[in-house]
């Protein structure tokens, strides 16, 4: 894989997860981190950021949730067609052996947590996922699969807890010893995991989400205010207690031409 040029690969299976949720699966024996992302580029259309995961040494996955334009003509694809994809690009996760770990995600931010399991060695594993409701969740049987314990909330109480993914990883970090915690999803349900994981100083990393355009911290359009801390090179993995010191963490981000949107 380049960090210039993409490489064209095939689609060799479409998996529907959820509603609006689909994860892509290509034939590649690419070499990255968890937690590290790659610039899918679909021509005359636009290239943007998606972790990458995988469950078997020659393939990689991409999971895509219908948001816009991009992500819509991204599942309208079809097995047999073909997208270009460069990196893989940032920093990834620290994954301790033989640890007790909990991952912490919250809709498509499931994905890039997957990409654990192939790294954490006997580490004894809880997942919790959350989503608004049953038909958006996602990763369930992929994580069971892997050997993770599973625990659902939905904002509806259709499926799981009806209560806050923040909530049941309060209570679980209530029961029991947690050597370290992952996290990706929406903004603010890491922002609380972050201080959860504070105020019980258990060490945790969490998965950020900016605009992106070049993907190796040139153009700048994801460095965050306070900081220049780039989101495609300086992570998009942090570490929490960093997170929380950032002006706009849990606040707001910036849009494609910098107008803030507040979360």
């Amino acid at each position: 894989m380049s960090e210039n040029l993409p490489t064209v690969l095939e689609i060799r299976e479409i998996v529907d997860e959820a509603d609006g949720i689909k994860t892509f699966v290509f034939k590649s024996e690419m070499n990255f981190d968890s937690g590290q992302f790659v610039m899918v580029w679909l021509p005359r259309i636009d290239e943007k950021p998606f972790g990458v995961w995988r469950l078997t040494k020659n393939e990689i996955q991409i999971t895509v949730s219908v948001v816009g334009e991009f992500s819509k003509r991204m599942c309208e694809l079809k097995v047999g067609e073909k997208v270009g994809i460069r990196g893989p690009f940032g920093h990834g996760f620290t994954i301790p052996k033989k640890k007790k770990i909990v991952l912490v995600g919250g809709g498509c931010g499931v994905a890039p947590l997957l990409s654990i399991f192939e790294k954490a060695e006997n580490c004894e594993i809880d997942f919790i996922i959350g989503a608004r409701s049953k038909n958006l969740i996602f990763g369930k049987k992929w994580a069971e699969k892997m050997g993770a314990r599973v625990l659902i909330s939905t904002n509806d109480g259709s499926c799981g807890e009806k209560c806050f993914a923040t909530e049941l990883f309060e209570k679980l970090v209530s029961e029991k010893p947690i050597d370290m915690v992952f996290s990706c999803g929406p903004e603010l349900m890491m922002k609380r995991v972050a201080e959860i994981c504070t105020k019980k100083k258990i060490p945790c990393e969490l998965s950020l989400e900016r605009f992106m355009k070049c993907g190796i911290g040139v153009c700048g359009s994801c460095a965050m205010d306070n900081s220049g801390f780039c989101v495609c090179s300086d992570g998009p993995v942090i570490a929490g207690g960093k997170a929380l010191k950032m002006v706009e963490f849990g606040k707001y981000r910036r849009d494609d031409v910098g107008v803030r949107e507040n979360f």
